[in-house]
């Protein structure tokens, strides 16, 4: 006690910061053996948890020890389904994600919370030595974005963010073809977007009575968004369509946009000018003249991706069949059968990475980049207006109003 009031208060504080920083620095170092069992945390069951978490809890050699959401009849259901599949009640449910980081027992976290909860899930998780697969869109705003990716790096960690359409049959086929050369030189590829601008705004429900937080924990449930007064209707979708709660064009950009960068082999590359063209669409353009159209129409189904080239173009989507302007062009090709519905490959990967400590297939590094791409194509959309964007500084050029938005304002402490 002694020796630590002798060292006055500035020495305290930077003694006891470097005690904290080397807890999760030294774990970072620890890696799963490739024979080991990873035990797994999940935060979050709404439609895309349940769906995603028996994936997970089918695959040889995992175990989820806990589960959290701010909803008590979720959290509750998730460890009934997790303690039903292992035939034990060994999980944990917990209202505060923190006390399940805190455990040292378990090495990987799925995250499958609204957006506004991604980036600040993956940060904190990723610093207390945990790998993380993280639902899209990885971040709400460019700066955000760009923490989880320094967050990543620093603490070495395995992430995969959700992208999962990267590794499904009729996407792949698609972005070979595109990648081959027979296309020609490629000028213009297509992203599929549903609801562009739905959430350019707020609309606030009517004031609801606060629930018991031991039912609805409101304040946890909220989260880094703004304050609000609740209304149930956000918990079961409401959020979807408001600002404060909703990346936009991340929507189904998360995945298009991606595709077309991934294809292009620029994911580490950003697009500089921006422009509203249509009330459903948007170009964005490199500075070598290859666009990215983002737009809704004359698409068959969701998550839909063109690639032109010079001699030819290659479309898919979701329904899982592959257009081409020649026939001639899918000679040969074999169309893998695994669906976008049921995306067993994209877990699998995260997993065998947490084991071998290789990069998975989206990491932090690949996928944040297209992610800026379309942050800076909603600023675009939702303002109206052309835009500059200098992905070195990752800023807009000469308007002061966007640049406001590279990041989105966020409620003690849920600061990044």
């Amino acid at each position: 006690m002694d020796s630590f009031v002798s060292m006055g208060r500035r020495g305290f504080l930077l003694k006891a910061a470097a005690f904290a920083a080397a807890a999760p620095l030294a774990r970072a170092q620890r890696a799963v053996p490739p024979s080991g069992t990873v035990t797994m945390g999940v935060v979050g069951y709404g439609g895309r948890g349940r769906q995603m978490m028996p994936i997970f809890m089918h695959q040889q050699g995992v175990r989820v020890l806990a589960v959290c959401d701010a909803m008590k009849d979720r959290r509750e259901q998730m460890k009934k389904d997790v303690d039903a599949f292992c035939n034990n009640s060994d999980c944990t449910a917990y209202r505060d994600f923190r006390e399940m980081f805190a455990r040292q027992d378990i090495d990987a976290l799925y995250i499958a919370t609204g957006d506004r909860w991604h980036a600040q899930l993956a940060i904190q998780a990723m610093q207390s030595g945990k790998d993380v697969y993280c639902e899209k869109p990885i971040s709400l705003s460019i700066r955000e974005g760009a923490a989880v990716l320094a967050t990543a790096r620093r603490y070495q960690r395995i992430y995969q963010g959700g992208v999962q359409r990267r590794t499904v049959g009729n996407f792949i086929t698609a972005m070979n073809l595109a990648k081959s050369g027979r296309l020609g030189r490629l000028h213009t590829l297509h992203a599929g977007m549903v609801n562009m601008g739905h959430s350019s705004k707020n609309s606030f429900l009517p004031d609801e009575a606060l629930p018991d937080p031991g039912a609805v924990d409101w304040d946890m449930w909220l989260g880094p968004a703004p304050w609000r007064p609740f209304n149930a209707k956000y918990l079961s979708g409401g959020w979807h369509a408001q600002y404060d709660f909703h990346g936009d064009l991340t929507e189904w950009g998360s995945h298009t946009v991606d595709l077309c960068q991934y294809m292009l082999g620029r994911t580490r590359g950003i697009p500089t000018a921006y422009e509203k063209t249509g009330p459903k669409r948007l170009e964005a353009a490199f500075d070598d003249g290859v666009k990215i159209v983002f737009r809704e129409e004359g698409f068959k189904s969701s998550c839909a991706v063109r690639f032109e080239g010079d001699e030819g173009w290659v479309e898919t989507d979701d329904s899982g069949d592959v257009a081409v302007s020649a026939p001639n062009l899918l000679e040969g090709r074999k169309i893998q059968a695994e669906r976008w519905e049921r995306p067993v490959a994209h877990p699998a990967e995260f997993l065998a990475s947490v084991r071998s400590r290789r990069i998975p297939t989206a990491p932090a590094e690949d996928i944040h980049f297209p992610h800026v791409t379309c942050h800076a194509a909603t600023v675009a959309f939702h303002l109206g207006r052309k835009l500059t964007f200098d992905p070195a500084t990752l800023t807009f050029t000469g308007d002061a109003e966007a640049s406001r938005r590279l990041l989105r304002p966020h409620r003690l402490p849920w600061v990044v």
